[in-house]
This record gives structure tokens, C-alpha cells and sequence, in this order.
């Protein structure tokens, strides 16, 4: 509000001393009661403008529906990220049949 309040002499400023006759400032108030009113129509141009992109939107939608589209298999390899069972990569009672057989074949060698 502070900038309303400084309105007259802003405008004092900006116009520098400039000052209207009384044959000016009636044809500034008739102009101004004379003024039509802003309507809300659109220019014609404007309208077959919008209307023709429309037409065009729904011509390009309907014929990238209607385009076939080929349904192929994905080549997909599916690899779960893990399970329920704890399992361990490596038997441990495997690896103790296994170092025994080696500890036997080491004593029936010699």
C-alpha cells in the first residue's frame, strides 16, 4: 500500500508538469464513457485455427490406434533375487568326504 499511497507524486514526477486544458481533458471523458465495453469473442481466425488442430489431434490418435502392433515374446531372463531356505553354496559334509579321500589316497601311496 505504501506505493498507492505515493501515487500523486509519482505520477507528478513522471509526467512533469504537464497540464491538460479544459478542451482536452472533455475529450478524455468522453472518450473514456464512450469506450466499448471488452468483449470476450474470438476473432474468427482463431477459432478455425483451434478447431482445424482439434480435427488433426483426433485424425492422428485414430490412426495410431488403428495401427497393428506386433505382439512378440520378451526374450526375458528371470533370476530370483532369493528364497526362503537359507542354503549354503558349499557342503560342508561334502568337503569332509572329500578331504578324507584325499587323506586316504595320501596313506595307501607310499
Amino acid at each position: 500500500m505504501d506505493r498507492l499511497d505515493q501515487l500523486p507524486e509519482i505520477t507528478e514526477h513522471v509526467l512533469s508538469g504537464l497540464r491538460a486544458d479544459a478542451s482536452l481533458k472533455q475529450k478524455i471523458l468522453v472518450s473514456a464513457v464512450n469506450a466499448p465495453a471488452p468483449s470476450g469473442k474470438y476473432r474468427p481466425g482463431t477459432f478455425v485455427a483451434l478447431c482445424s488442430l482439434s480435427v488433426v489431434l483426433v485424425i492422428l490418435c485414430l490412426l495410431i490406434h488403428s495401427l497393428p502392433v506386433q505382439k512378440t515374446a520378451a526374450d526375458l531372463q528371470i533370476i530370483p533375487a532369493g528364497s526362503r531356505k537359507i542354503v549354503s553354496p558349499v557342503n560342508l559334509q561334502n568337503v569332509i568326504d572329500q578331504a578324507s579321500e584325499m587323506l586316504r589316497e595320501d596313506r595307501t601311496d607310499p
